[in-house]
């Protein structure tokens, strides 16, 4: 199934480049004596007016041989079809026609973001999952279960509306309106600028607006604030879970601090389940036994009821023996607060700190710089009522991953209970599915564009091996399996991902290739004439070098990958 997924995808990629020329040339009225998917002999292929359409062995690539596509044809061109040639046609033509199967192959992620979004019937809702702590929609006052209604003077319904907001206003000021206990809220917000290395070379990196919020909100989980707090004297512990409140079901934790806020004061009858740790020497395993208690509400400082719940996510459930947080001194049952002095309540976003922080300083090295970075973070935690501080220096190691490029493993030696629920999703119409595929598209081609764009740039800074970063069709064979092996939206993704890296190496400046010809064609604008055959002749053979130790570069890097397997196969 591998080998029939990689001819799909390629013969998908190929296909929508050659048809980019293709059309293109019959636009500007040149005449396509052939279109071809793959090199070599052929395997099949029919005529279609005056243009063989063929299918040939190698599935490598393809072409689209037009009437006159070198110099070395005019003589054989016959009078009747000379102005159809390709040679005969303005410089701006030829261009436009090269141009096409690049463009076409970023065009491409654009259809299939659409069509998929077509499928997508529903839509996760403006809903606030998690309001982050220090950050601009903590400071206007958003809490988990806000529903924001309007951004700027539009209404939103959907999740993706706020992003489309936010993401392209940092450091603008926004009035957004919200709905929270079915009271109206209104503010203004402004996002902050954040640009993230996701990864230790700056390749995927992210510049965006944002105000601080989430999708995903914590489950009913909870922790014990404090143990003079009325959930403690209930009898209720870390990491018990709330199933009922006054026999009314919960499944996320702001629906539990929405029930407590309009209490008025009165007894709450919560039914959960406790988590009791099962042995087991492979595994972490829990029984969960069920408790029912009655919590009375207090009133908090800021004048709401309360009765001592906190996240559980930022309480410890273990920490490994001889690991980087108990040399930190962390306990089980800790509650992290605050991380380098900023506030933190979400264990995803103290990870994902941790784990930017540490790509910063592997940036940062020196190109020959290949040792592994100590950065420490102080945290500050609170035990039995008492706040604490320490230091916290995760464990770096280098690693090189199936592709044979490095990767870096951030090991702290600590775990949470990690609780966490999505909304309920609503019906998105099919017109705004339209338009939100296509915006998708863009978004997520012009993104593939820079990811490339970076990697070239760390290529040529030393800090990522050209030679390394190559691949064949044995990757491409390997891509192609795995996502259609997990499904079709999978392969369809990477699909739209390897023709924008289709579409930004053909437009790399190497003859034979549609950048090496468009260069070439800027020389002739120059010159203000065509270049004699033996200088076209000279670059082709250039270019045939290159293309040749491109490939014999990829089929290396493709075997080393591949090297156990091959061995296995043939031993």
């Amino acid at each position: 199934m591998g080998f029939f997924y990689f001819i799909i995808m390629i013969g998908a990629l190929v296909f929508f480049h050659e048809l980019g020329h293709f059309l293109v040339a019959k636009a500007f009225d040149v005449k396509v004596e052939r279109f071809s998917i793959g090199f070599g002999p052929k395997l099949f292929g029919f005529w279609y007016g005056e243009t063989e359409y063929v299918i040939c062995v190698l599935p490598l690539g393809g072409y689209v041989q037009m009437l006159g596509g070198d110099f070395a044809d005019a003589e054989t061109i016959s009078e009747e079809d000379k102005d159809r040639a390709l040679l005969a046609k303005p410089i701006w033509q030829r261009s436009l026609i090269v141009l096409a199967g690049p463009v076409f192959n970023l065009i491409l992620p654009i259809i299939v973001f659409f069509f998929f979004s077509l499928t997508q019937s529903t839509m996760a809702p403006s809903v606030v999952g998690e309001v982050l702590a220090d950050t601009p929609a903590a400071a206007a006052g958003l809490e988990p279960g806000d529903v924001l209604v309007e951004i700027d003077g539009e209404e939103v319904d959907y999740w993706h509306e706020i992003i489309a907001h936010v993401t392209p206003r940092p450091n603008e000021k926004i009035p957004f309106a919200w709905e929270r206990d079915g009271k109206r809220y209104e503010g203004t917000i402004t996002p902050a600028l954040r640009v993230e290395n996701e990864d230790a070379l700056g390749v995927l990196q992210t510049t965006r607006g944002q105000i601080g919020i989430l999708l995903t909100t914590h489950g009913p989980t909870i922790a014990i604030s404090a143990p003079d707090q009325p959930a403690a004297k209930a009898g209720l512990k870390n990491f018990d879970r709330i199933l009922e409140i006054n026999g009314k079901s919960v499944k996320r934790l702001d629906e539990i601090l929405s029930t407590v806020r309009q209490s008025e004061g009165k007894p709450l009858e919560m039914i959960a389940l406790r988590p009791q740790k099962m042995g087991a020497e492979f595994g972490h395993f829990y029984k969960q036994e069920p408790i029912k208690v009655t919590v009375q509400p207090t009133k908090a400082e800021n004048g709401e009821w309360s009765v001592g719940f906190v996240r559980a996510e930022m309480v410890l459930s273990e920490v490994e023996p001889d690991s980087a947080a108990e040399r930190a001194g962390l306990k089980p049952g800790d509650y992290i607060t605050k991380l380098n002095g900023k506030p933190q309540n979400s264990w995803m976003i103290l990870l994902r700190t941790i784990h930017l922080e540490i790509n910063d300083a592997l940036v940062a090295r020196a190109p020959d710089d290949k040792s592994t970075p100590s950065v420490s973070f102080e945290l500050e935690y609170v035990r039995d009522g008492v706040t604490h501080t320490t230091t916290l220096t995760p464990v770096v190691t280098k690693y090189q991953d199936e592709y044979q490029q490095d990767r870096y493993r951030r090991q702290t030696g600590w775990r949470t209970i990690f609780d966490t629920v999505d909304p309920e999703p609503i019906p998105f119409p099919f017109m705004s599915r339209m338009s939100y595929g296509v915006s998708l598209g863009a978004e997520k081609t012009w993104e593939g564009i820079s990811m490339i764009g970076r990697l070239f740039a760390r290529i040529f800074e030393g800090k990522v091996s050209f030679s390394k970063q190559v691949g064949g069709p044995i990757l491409m064979g390997e891509l192609a399996a795995r996502a259609g092996e997990a499904g079709a939206a999978s392969f369809l993704w990477t699909m739209a991902l390897l023709s924008i890296n289709l579409g930004v190496f053909n437009l790399l400046p190497i003859p034979l290739l549609d950048g090496g010809r468009l260069m070439l064609f800027a020389v002739e604008a120059v010159k203000r004439g065509p270049l004699s055959f033996r200088t076209r002749q000279i670059t082709a053979y250039i270019g045939f070098v290159l293309i040749i130790i491109l490939m014999l570069l990829a089929f290396k890097n493709d075997i080393e990958r591949n090297w156990d397997n091959i061995v296995d196969f043939l031993f």
